[in-house]
């Protein structure tokens, strides 16, 4: 048994999770402020806009680059998703650059407030773009990676029952039959998920703020999916070692 259902079946299963839903998070920030900590509004003036507008687009150039080192550097993300992702990612990230100057430029509060605006309501990158990424990389790791390898890994120890019907016990059984449910849910889950959060706008999310919610969580869903399959199939393999 041991042969067939080693570690190197399971590997990358819990790693998958780790990649995706944590390291290409970010936190969002807080409400942009002057440096007293005063929210600006409309009634603010320009060099407390500026002030603000500075902060705002500074974050998120740092957390752009951050987001584009680790997408390039990932290996769950399909080359097709990938490339909208990394596409995404720099068109805001040199959206920020401009707005970081233009509104650096302004001369007028009006102006300035408008452009400061822009910066989220025509680009929420912490709301779509960095999300959108890290849910798309979650289900192409899980589809393209961990999920086969739960089957495969399933598959074995079927095969491996059949021949040895004395060494099943009711425990055993009720495992694989939870570690085959666990997997056929999380393709469930990940069926056309990556494509559904990558479809998400930023106007799409203006006029509904929930819009990648159900994708997050279906993500979410699936990876423990994952990892709940393969605690089943270790288990079994250290039983009848």
């Amino acid at each position: 048994m041991s042969r067939f259902l080693t570690s190197r079946v399971l590997t990358g299963v819990a790693t998958v999770g780790v990649l995706t839903l944590g390291s290409l998070a970010c936190a969002l920030p807080a409400t942009a402020a002057t440096s007293d900590g005063t929210p600006v509004t409309a009634h603010s003036s320009l060099s407390a806009i500026q002030q603000a507008g500075a902060a705002a687009t500074a974050k998120r150039i740092t957390s752009l680059n951050t987001g584009i080192g680790k997408v390039n550097a990932t290996k769950t993300l399909s080359a097709a998703d990938k490339s909208t992702v990394l596409s995404t990612l720099n068109a805001d990230l040199s959206g920020m650059q401009a707005l970081q100057s233009k509104i650096a430029a302004d001369t007028t509060a009006a102006t300035a407030w408008t452009d400061y605006r822009s910066i989220f309501t025509d680009y929420r990158v912490y709301a779509v773009a960095l999300r959108q990424s890290y849910i798309a990389a979650a289900a192409d790791g899980l589809t393209d990676t961990a999920i086969p390898k739960l089957q495969a890994a399933a598959t074995k120890i079927s095969t491996y029952f059949a021949a040895h019907p004395d060494k099943v016990t009711p425990d055993l059984q009720a495992k694989l039959a939870d570690m085959q449910a666990k997997t056929a849910d999380a393709v469930t889950k990940t069926t056309g998920l990556a494509a559904a959060a990558l479809a998400v706008t930023p106007a799409a999310y203006n006029a509904n703020h929930a819009i990648l919610t159900d994708d997050r969580a279906a993500a979410r869903d699936a990876l423990a999916d994952s990892k709940a399959a393969e605690e089943d199939g270790r288990a079994i393999a250290a039983a009848l070692k």
